[in-house]
């Protein structure tokens, strides 16, 4: 009892007075600014608490996003196949998936993935200095493939069989 006694009597304070009997029925109530207040310190609580409780961290979104932007990828490369295929070509697959220059980080000047995504990828790749293999930036704000390359995944595509999987970082 005594912290609700603490709290109300900071609001209190801060609201600039005491409670004021008022309505229809002469009974105290809360002050607007109590309750701007009180709804401020939850939604504090509620940015901090929510992503502990279920178990939402920075690397695991990151991961979700890279896995995301992979399988967008896997089927962009079977969707490329399947258009070969129904307008009558042989079955293939593209020689590269993008035209981005190696060891260059994709920019929504060097999209990565163009030939089989509509907009490519713009953020949190590097091209390695090999054309057909990829980095995923899992630590963030990497500024090289070198650097991205020793906390990030890397991926490598094979335009034999269409694969784009997880490989070592060359």
């Amino acid at each position: 009892m005594r912290i609700k006694e603490a709290f109300r009597a900071v609001v209190v304070k801060l609201a600039g007075g005491a409670h004021r009997r008022g309505g229809v029925h002469g009974l105290a109530g809360f002050t607007l600014i109590e309750l701007v207040l009180v709804i401020a310190i939850l939604g504090v609580l509620a940015v901090e608490a929510i992503p502990i409780f279920f178990g939402t961290t920075l690397t695991a979104a990151r991961t979700t996003a890279m896995n995301g932007d992979v399988g967008a990828i896997q089927s962009g490369v079977s969707l490329y196949a399947a258009n070969q295929v129904a307008t009558g070509a042989a079955l293939s697959y593209p020689a590269t998936l993008d035209g981005v220059a190696v060891s260059t980080p994709c920019s929504a000047a060097a999209p990565c993935f163009g030939t089989v995504l509509t907009n490519g990828i713009t953020a949190a790749w590097f091209t390695s200095g090999t054309a057909k293999t990829y980095c995923f930036d899992l630590a963030g704000g990497s500024a090289t493939y070198a650097t991205c390359k020793t906390a990030g995944q890397c991926w490598a595509y094979s335009s034999v069989t269409g694969a784009f999987t997880a490989a070592a970082c060359p």
